[in-house]
């Protein structure tokens, strides 16, 4: 039986190589608001489009937001500070 990292290599072989990976640390803009966060995957659907849990909330109509789409144009990522 192959190695459970063949078997993924293999399933995953069709799909583009991902830019953002899970955990990464970002900074970007939604319009005009700065949000900082991490990255929980991005949309295969809609390639300009990343899936991000942000540090502090943004107020989108009437609610609350913590897990909102940024758009990846706008992103950047923050480098570790400390190990």
């Amino acid at each position: 039986m192959p190695s459970v990292a063949k078997y993924f290599e293999q399933r995953d072989a069709d799909k583009p190589k991902p830019k953002w990976v899970y955990g990464d640390r970002i900074y970007g803009k939604i319009g005009k608001i700065p949000v900082m966060g991490m990255v929980i995957r991005e949309d295969y659907t809609e390639p300009d489009q990343v899936l991000c849990h942000l540090d502090l909330p943004v107020k989108i109509g009437d609610s609350y937001r913590w897990v909102v789409y940024v758009p990846s144009k706008s992103i950047k990522r923050l480098k570790v500070l400390y190990d």
